[in-house]
């Protein structure tokens, strides 16, 4: 094994969990699976999430400097399935119980829970973007364990 293949299996061992990040401006919603996020900071509480750069929710967390994060469970196979490759023909939250948060921004309710964000601080790291938000709300939805997600390899999703 090349010492790249071990890095690689060495870096997907670092655990994170499964959330669907979820943006609204100006009426036009994403709705984005994303793995790369901590909790940064305890006061304010605070989260970072990264996102790669031709990912379009980019676009309305600029805009609205809000997101929503909204945490999948161990049994959230049916939210991995909807929006780690949402169909192109349907409208977005088809067939999704949601309801509307912070800044209008989409609430998954068949989630474990969520953490509404004002944006904070953004940084371009390559190919990522970093956002650093600040939590201003939240709510345990269904409860339950949270989404532990292992990868292959740390060198991709």
């Amino acid at each position: 094994m090349s010492d790249n293949e071990e890095l690689g299996k060495s870096l997907g061992k670092v655990p994170s969990g499964l959330f669907i990040l979820t943006a609204n401006h100006d009426n036009n919603e994403d709705a984005v699976l994303v793995s790369w996020v901590s909790q940064c900071s305890f006061h304010p509480p605070t989260v970072s999430v990264v996102l790669a750069k031709s990912r379009p929710a980019r676009v309305l967390i600029e805009a609205s400097e809000a997101f929503v994060l909204n945490i999948l469970g161990t049994d959230s196979n049916d939210l991995l399935k909807r929006f780690g490759k949402p169909p192109k023909d349907e409208p977005l939250f088809e067939g999704v119980s949601v309801r509307q948060g912070y800044k209008d921004i989409s609430i998954l309710e068949d989630a474990v829970s969520f953490l509404e964000c004002d944006l904070l601080n953004q940084t371009i790291v390559e190919d990522h973007v970093i956002y650093v938000g600040k939590i201003v709300g939240g709510e345990i939805l269904k409860g339950g364990d949270p989404y532990v997600h292992i990868r292959k390899s740390g060198f991709s999703y």
